[in-house]
């Protein structure tokens, strides 16, 4: 009598449940698909946890894996897979602010007319540099929720949020907020996979699995499904483009091909 046995599944942990990470969670399951090992993919949704919390799990064993804006510090501690999986889309940003704001911010032209202003932001958000960087005032909190009815109650002027993101989050709170026309800001802001240290065999097949879906044409059949739409309601080349520094990209870091989504000047 033959003996049948169920092949084995690796589970993938990781923190990033909320809906503002979905695809990050779907690429991940795309290219753990295309790999010879079954992987099966948890997410731990019994209460959020923030970056700075998610990543000290993710070094401690706690998680496999999380995907963030890369940085000196995450790059030494941790796995980095070098593909940024939003292709530069989440330094794209556009304005949220208050409604009745709505119209002087949509005449910002130059870093120079945004410096008048003061923008919000998580206080351990990688990209926070950003802010000293191209001397820009900034608030913060080191929770995401908050920041929106700050926003509204004047505690700041204006939250910079992802062409990925904003959308989804003006909707939630559009009684209130709206989101500036004609004016959009740009900083290189790579987000990779990063792995556990412990876990070199993951980190392989995920670099192997994104290279697949990227020669196959999925990834980008997945990144459109998922964008595709917050790229066209972006109206990306009526825009004014401000380009800001990043300080805190690592020397070396490759240069982010943006031919899927930004227009050309």
């Amino acid at each position: 009598m033959q003996t049948c046995f169920a092949e084995q599944s690796y589970v993938v942990k990781h923190y990033q449940s909320q809906a503002r990470y979905q695809f990050g969670h779907e690429l991940l399951q795309l290219a753990l698909s295309k790999v010879d090992k079954k992987y099966t993919i948890n997410a731990f949704d019994r209460y959020p946890i923030n970056e700075a919390r998610g990543e000290k799990m993710l070094s401690n064993g706690d998680f496999d894996v999380q995907w963030l804006s890369t940085s000196v510090a995450r790059e030494e501690n941790l796995i980095p897979i070098k593909i940024p999986i939003y292709r530069g889309l989440l330094g794209l940003r556009l304005l949220l602010v208050k409604k009745q704001y709505k119209n002087k911010f949509s005449h910002i032209e130059t870093v120079e007319d945004l410096r008048k202003y003061t923008g919000g932001h998580g206080s351990h958000w990688t990209d926070l540099s950003v802010y000293p960087a191209n001397q820009l005032p900034v608030h913060t909190n080191a929770n995401y929720d908050p920041l929106f009815l700050q926003l509204a109650n004047d505690r700041f002027d204006y939250f910079h949020r992802g062409l990925n993101e904003i959308w989804r989050e003006y909707l939630k709170h559009k009684d209130k907020l709206a989101i500036a026309d004609n004016v959009m800001l740009y900083y290189p802001n790579p987000v990779y996979y990063f792995v556990n240290k412990n876990k070199p065999e993951l980190a392989s097949a995920i670099t192997k699995g994104l290279n697949i879906a990227l020669n196959d044409g999925s990834y980008k059949a997945l990144f459109f499904k998922q964008h595709g739409d917050n790229i066209e309601k972006g109206n990306l080349k009526s825009r004014t483009l401000i380009t800001l520094v990043n300080p805190d990209i690592p020397k070396g870091t490759p240069k982010i091909n943006t031919d899927w989504w930004l227009p050309k000047p």
